[in-house]
């Protein structure tokens, strides 16, 4: 084997293993409620949001591009934004080691913003599973349901008795659910996972 094709293969590892760690960093089972209640902060943070959070997430590939204010995963939903000022140290230094590994970057101004993203062949998405599990978690913390109004928007929160939030959020999962193109079994699986981590729904 030359010296050449083995820096390129050892360069090869390199990035897939920065990959899976920046994809770690905020999309695994541990972090991914995080990422996502951070993805809803520009929103009015409502079912309508998450909802549309969860769309995005199942239709999208995960793409690392950023504006000036943070992460955009999803670069078709520029809205969803995780800002930097909300990352811990070890994301904000995963971020950095993969745009090192990667490159080549688009650089592009909208508007009065900047966004950058680097470019990737690899194509990698949420897993539906924990799409379900983030989005179970955070209906259960309670968010707020948006309506209109002839006079405006009201804005109510979902109940805080126990037994009637998790009916609202049984049934506003299954609109998620239905509302997203998911492989199948992810719903079951995310339930063992809620049982796993004792979320009752």
């Amino acid at each position: 084997m030359s010296a050449a094709l083995a820096t390129q293969e050892h360069q090869a590892d390199d990035y897939t293993t920065c990959t899976d760690s920046w994809l770690h960093e905020f999309f695994s089972e541990e972090r991914i409620v995080h990422t996502m209640q951070h993805l809803l902060q520009g929103t009015t943070y409502s079912v309508d949001d998450l909802c549309r959070l969860c769309v995005a997430a199942s239709q999208d590939h995960v793409v690392l591009a950023f504006n000036l204010q943070g992460l955009m995963p999803f670069a078709n939903h520029p809205e969803f934004v995780f800002p930097f000022a909300s990352m811990s140290l070890s994301q904000i230094q995963t971020l950095r080691r993969q745009c090192r590994a990667m490159p080549d970057a688009m650089v592009c101004e909208y508007d009065v913003d900047v966004y950058v993203l680097k470019l990737s062949e690899e194509q990698v998405a949420v897993d539906h599973t924990l799409l379900l599990f983030a989005a179970a978690c955070i209906l259960l913390r309670g968010l707020s349901q948006t309506r209109a109004l002839d006079r405006g928007i009201m804005c109510a929160y979902l109940t805080e008795k126990p037994d009637l939030l998790a009916h609202h959020a049984n049934a506003i999962l299954f609109q998620i659910v239905h509302a997203c193109s998911l492989r199948r079994g992810a719903l079951q699986e995310a339930m063992k996972l809620l049982q796993k981590h004792n979320v009752r729904i």
